[in-house]
This record gives structure tokens, sequence and C-alpha cells, in this order.
């Protein structure tokens, strides 16, 4: 049973929620995190009006925060099992979710999606050159090959499956994949990217691989595996690709994701394109939730230049 809460415990939270612009930023919160500047765009709001609505909800444990290099992202506050107003917080967040999002900002939250979609894949058009080059001083692929190859062995997927790989650019895990299944599909929204899986493949001699330019929701069809190996972090909206991928999986499928964990080491930014430093793993596992996968494995590993990758799945 969660302890009892204290007076001033009920009297932040009251002064929080009633507010309807503090619950219109928690409606925006619903799902995604979002820095001020972003929100002040989705909500048409002065930046000095909305810090101060989210200090208010900050100080109610309502919201909370995470650093991103030099920026500061909003999140709704994770609820404890331990904390003393769990159903209160989960009552108000159930019921805001019930409430329909206003058209105008979802409108201008997908522009803020375009955006950081935009700056991706400029960089990666300007960067395909090098792009190895430098991803490679964060985590080559052959230092967490095996982690990958171990959860695949245990996954147990038949080996005349299909199978996607968003992104593979010049990492040998597609050969991996095309060597283990039946049909592979590679997907890149960058020409460039997508020559040099190409080209990788045809060198090797797989012939099994289809290649397609664009984004998972231009492929037709599903598959047994999907697999993201260093990409999540250069996604616009993370959450969005679990439900995105949930579609595209049979039943029983798996989704394999390689990524970093969360790091402070803001230059990745400029060198490697990423518009997110690495993940904890509660938030994937909760946006992997929302979006009705069950957790599978997962596996870490520490690397020599300090950063750490997480291998895991979701069925």
């Amino acid at each position: 049973m969660p302890p009892i809460a204290s007076i001033e415990q009920l009297s932040h939270y009251c002064k929080a929620t009633a507010d309807s612009q503090r619950l219109q930023i928690l409606r925006v919160l619903s799902k995604e995190s979002f820095g001020v500047l972003e929100l002040c765009q989705v909500l048409e709001v002065g930046q000095s009006a909305l810090s101060h609505h989210l200090k208010i909800l900050a100080n109610a444990s309502l919201v909370e925060t995470r650093r991103e290099g030099t920026s500061i992202f909003y999140r709704r506050a994770l609820i404890h099992a331990e904390d003393p107003l769990r159903l209160l917080r989960q009552a108000l967040f159930e019921s805001i979710d019930g409430t329909e999002l206003p058209i105008d900002h979802a409108t201008r939250i997908r522009a803020v999606y375009d955006c950081r979609h935009g700056q991706a894949k400029s960089f990666f058009k300007k960067n395909a050159h090098r792009f190895q080059e430098n991803q490679d001083l964060i985590a080559e692929y052959h230092h967490y090959s095996q982690c990958i190859d171990d959860v695949l062995d245990n996954e147990s997927i038949p080996s005349n499956a299909s199978a996607i790989e968003i992104g593979p650019g010049d990492s040998d895990l597609i050969l991996t994949l095309a060597t283990r299944f039946h049909q592979i599909t590679a997907i890149d929204n960058t020409v460039e990217m997508l020559e040099k899986t190409q080209r990788k493949t045809t060198a090797a001699g797989k012939d099994n691989v289809k290649f397609l330019f664009g984004e998972l929701h231009d492929h037709q069809g599903d598959c047994e595996l999907l697999v993201l190996n260093m990409v999540l972090h250069h996604l616009a909206s993370p959450i969005n690709f679990f439900f995105e991928a949930k579609q595209h999986l049979k039943a029983g499928g798996c989704l394999l994701i390689a990524d970093l964990c969360a790091h402070d080491q803001d230059w990745t930014r400029d060198a490697c394109g990423d518009l997110w430093l690495g993940f904890d793993a509660d938030e994937l596992d909760g946006w992997a939730s929302v979006a009705g996968f069950t957790q599978g494995q997962s596996l870490y590993l520490g690397l020599k230049n300090g950063f750490q990758v997480q291998v895991r799945t979701y069925h």
C-alpha cells in the first residue's frame, strides 16, 4: 500500500491541475517529449508563460525533464507504485487522454515532427560519405554483433521468415539477416545510404534483399522480424514508430532494437546527426507497452569509449 500523501503534496497537485493551460500541456505530453521551444510552437504560448506552467507541473511531480545535450526536454512523469498520489495521477492522465487533441495542436505537433525529420534527412544526405566513420566513433557494429546474434538465436524465428531492416546503411547486420532469413527488405529515406546497402549486399552475393526508398509506411505487407540498428535515435518521434511497427509485424512477430543507452555526449548531434542522446530502458519499454507490445529479451554491452549499447526485443 502506498504511503499517505501530505497536505503539501495534495496542495501542489491540486494547484497544478486547476488550470486549463497546464492540462493542455499534459495532453500534448501524453506520448511524446518536447523541448520548451517546441511546446511554445505547439501551444502558441510565450516561453516565459510556458516556463511558469512547467515549473508548477514539475513541483507537483506531473512532468519531469531530460537533458539532451544543451537542450531540456519535458515529458510526463512516470507513476511509481510507492507514489502516495498514484491513483490520482493515473485517473488524471486517463481522463486527459480521453479528451480529443485539438486539431490545431495536432497540426503543429506534426510540424515539429516534420522539422526533426527534415534535420535528420538533411544530415544523412550531406554526410553519407563519412557517416559510417563518424558512427564508428560511437559504436562499431562488430563490438556488439554477438549480442544481436545471441538475441536472434533465442527468438527462434524460422529461416523462411521475412525481415525488414530500417536504415541499414553500411552495417554488416544486413548480411547477417540475409544469411539467416528468406527475404529481407532494406528501407531508407536517403538514396545515398540505400545505395551503400545495395553495394554491400551485392558484393557479398546476397540476392534475397529488396530495397525500398522511403519510410516504413511505404512498405506493403508485414513480416516476422523488424529491425532497427542504431536508428531510433535518429527518428523524429520514437513512440510513433512503435505504433507503426506494430502494424507491420505479423502476429507473434518480433521487433528488435539496438540503440544507445541515455548519454550526455552532445557532439554526436553534429558528428552523426543524432536527434536523441540514447534512451532509458523504461522509456523504450513504456512506449512499447503503449503501442501494444510485450517486453522480450534485453542485453547490455558497455563500450570502451563510454557509450553503452542496449539490444531489446518486443512482441
